[in-house]
């Protein structure tokens, strides 16, 4: 499936991607097996950036949309996504 991938809030990957949407061609249809895919494609950096590391779930200053539209945490386990959808992974950032 062809979708298009975003990421907000990652400086340490835009190597990788970016700033701004790309495309990416995915086999799964779901939130959860396109957050298991990325991990394995790109590795151990994206574990660190994606996983909590304590419970080894998706980490809380991450948030997703799905065509401008927020993903509850409660349901990324079976969102699906659909062909040509627009998946952007907000990092939420503090300071002062």
């Amino acid at each position: 499936m062809r979708i298009e991938i975003e990421f907000i809030g990652f400086p340490m990957i835009y190597k990788i991607f970016p700033e701004g949407s790309h495309p990416y061609a995915f086999l799964g249809d779901t939130l959860s097996e396109l957050i298991d895919e990325l991990i394995k494609r790109h590795g151990q950096q994206f574990r660190e950036l994606f996983l909590d590391q304590r419970t080894h779930t998706l980490d809380p200053t991450i948030q997703i949309m799905i065509n401008r539209k927020y993903v509850g945490r409660e349901d990324i386990p079976h969102q699906r996504i659909g062909e040509y959808d627009k998946v952007t992974f907000l990092r939420l950032l503090a300071g002062g």
